[in-house]
Parts: structure tokens; C-alpha cells; sequence
């Protein structure tokens, strides 16, 4: 069977493969990883999240009390209306999210990088332990300011400070628009977490992609390399073919010239001919006259 052209090629230029091999893995690791400071960095991009977590609460809240006592019933009034906080901090989360916070925030810690960090909220759904990327079923009122970054003191800063800005923002509207002490929403903090680290790129897709891209260009070399140095050759072997055949014409002429000189003899015999022919024609007088004094004789 018959080895097909192309790896007939491949094979003939394999030294060029295996240094591009070496050169495309060199491009790929430095695509994927980093020397920072003597160590060997990943570039995939990290995040960071934390959290601080607060309650709302209220002046009147009943959350410590096993029963709720009696109290009398004026004339001419309605009962209070308790507001659900569930409600309310799932309000406050766009709040918190929004960017009169976020401009806060910046002029704290400074400005925020549009593409690794941000300000997010949510109002819980499960217990302490569990994960809000799979909601549960509970509607609580508790709130979390969640900060975004590539590294983890920068989170919790962010964190931290979108959490004080949104409180006082509260206690500024309450102020604003004279809210009795008794009927305000409390904002009890509960703790922060520690930062924690997110879903990140995998690394593995740069390093890749930037081998196979760098091996091929050097496989596309190849075969340019080899059709131009069989055009090359090609040509050569034109221009010698036609430098044969020009050197074959004068030869042509030279076997021409002994049929010009073979004729010469023919002129010879020619002349011969002639000569005979010419002694073939009628007499002369002298002839006759030397055959008149021979009979004579």
C-alpha cells in the first residue's frame, strides 16, 4: 500500500514538527499560567465571593417572646399592621443592589473593576449552611451583601462596605421622612463570612487551544514549504529540459552538412557524366580528319 503524499511530506519535515511541537508548548504554558514573583500563577480568572449578613427587625418584633400578650382594644382604632420583613428584604436586596450603593461603596474603597467586581443581595431561602444557588423554601427576613473580586481581602472589603452604606442609606430615609423610633425597620447585623472562592475558567481551555493553534500554523508551514520547493524543482527541471533541447538543435545542423558534402561527389560524377556525354556527341573535323589519313596510311 501506498504511503500517501502528505505524510510522505510530514515525514521529510519532521525535525520542523517537533521544534514547532517545543515552541507550541512553550506559547501554551505561558498562555495558561504566569511567573509571579518566582511562582508559577494560573491566568484563569479566580473570583471571590463574601457575604455579610444582616436581620431585619423592629422596635415591635416578637421574635424572642413565646406568646404574645393581651392588651386592650381602644375605641375607634384599628389594630396594628405588622409588615412582613420576609417581603421587605427581598425589596431592600434591589436596593442594596442598586447604584446610589454602589457609588457609595466607591467612594469608600475606591472604584469597582466593571469585569471582576460588584455589589449582589439576597434575601435567604435556606438554612445557614446552605447554598443560594439552589433556593429553598423558606421566605426569611434576612439579607446578605455580597461582594465580588479576583482576590479574597478585596471581597470582603466590598462586602463589608456595601453592607455599612446600605444601613446608613435606611437610617437616612427614616430620618428624611421622621419615622418614629418604635415603627422603624432595624438593620441587625449578624456576621460576615469569610470569602470564599467561585467558579473560575478552567485553564485547561488556553492551553489548548494555543498548542493546537501553534502546531498547526507550523503544519501549514510545512506544506508550504514543501510546494514551494517542488515548483522550485520544477522549474529546474524545465529550464534544463530547454537547455537540452537547445543544445540538440546545432547538432541537427551539423548531421545537414555531410549530405552537402556527399553531393559534391554527385557534382563529380555529374561532371563525369557530362564529360561522357559530351565524348558520345558527333565527331569533330580533327577527329575525322585523323581517321581519313589513318585509312590513307
Amino acid at each position: 500500500m501506498e504511503t500517501p503524499k502528505y505524510l510522505q511530506v510530514l515525514w521529510n519535515y519532521k525535525w520542523v514538527l517537533v521544534f514547532g511541537a517545543l515552541v507550541a508548548a512553550v506559547a501554551a504554558f505561558f498562555a495558561g499560567f504566569a511567573i509571579v514573583e518566582g511562582q508559577v500563577v494560573s491566568r484563569a480568572q479566580q473570583t471571590w465571593t463574601a457575604a455579610t449578613t444582616m436581620l431585619l427587625t423592629s422596635e415591635s418584633d416578637r421574635l424572642y417572646q413565646s406568646q404574645v400578650p393581651g392588651v386592650p382594644i381602644e375605641q375607634g382604632t384599628s389594630d396594628p399592621q405588622v409588615i412582613d420583613m420576609a417581603s421587605t428584604a427581598l425589596v431592600y436586596a434591589y436596593i442594596l443592589s442598586s447604584d446610589m450603593i454602589q457609588d457609595t461603596v466607591e467612594a469608600e474603597i475606591g472604584p469597582l473593576d466593571d469585569d471582576t467586581e460588584s455589589i449582589t443581595a439576597l434575601r435567604r431561602t435556606t438554612q445557614p449552611t446552605g447554598d443560594e444557588r439552589f433556593p429553598g423554601r423558606y421566605n426569611l427576613p434576612v439579607l446578605e451583601a455580597v461582594g465580588t473580586a479576583e482576590t479574597a481581602p478585596r471581597a470582603e472589603e466590598i462586602s463589608a462596605a456595601a453592607a455599612t452604606a446600605f444601613t446608613a442609606y435606611v437610617v437616612a430615609q427614616q430620618d428624611a421622612q421622621e419615622i418614629a423610633p418604635e415603627l422603624r425597620v432595624l438593620i441587625e447585623p449578624l456576621g460576615a463570612s469569610d470569602a470564599v472562592e467561585g467558579d473560575s475558567s478552567n485553564p485547561a481551555i488556553p492551553v489548548v487551544v494555543t498548542f493546537v493553534g501553534v502546531f498547526l500554523a507550523f503544519v501549514v508551514l510545512v506544506f508550504i514549504i514543501a510546494g514551494l520547493r517542488s515548483r522550485s524543482a520544477r522549474r529546474k527541471a524545465a529550464r534544463a529540459k530547454a537547455a537540452g533541447d537547445a543544445a540538440a538543435e546545432p547538432a541537427g545542423g551539423t548531421d545537414a552538412e555531410p549530405g552537402v558534402t556527399a553531393a559534391e561527389p554527385t557534382g563529380v560524377a555529374l561532371d563525369a557524366e557530362v564529360g561522357e556525354l559530351v565524348g558520345a556527341g558527333p565527331p569533330s573535323r580533327r577527329a575525322g580528319r585523323a581517321a581519313h589519313e589513318n585509312e590513307t596510311a
